[in-house]
């Protein structure tokens, strides 16, 4: 089963949850209030030679700005 990030919609509590990939909404660990999924974001790295992490760059999102439809360029 997939890690969910949610954010609870009463004291904006931010929280992962492992749940079923049909699942939209678990109870807040905080206040046990209704919690929405959130848009997760995550961040690519890679090694260099001598093994220390770098930023990837260069990698298009294929969205808008993001090098798909040409206007961020």
């Amino acid at each position: 089963m997939p890690v969910y990030e949610y954010v609870c919609t009463t004291c904006s509590h931010k929280f992962d949850k492992i749940q079923p990939m049909g699942a939209t909404q678990a109870e807040c660990p905080h206040c046990e209030q209704p919690a929405r999924k959130a848009i997760s974001l995550f961040t690519a790295t890679a090694t260099s030679e001598d093994g220390l992490p770098m930023p990837v760059t260069g990698i298009g999102g294929g969205g808008c700005c993001g090098g798909g439809c040409g206007c961020g360029v």
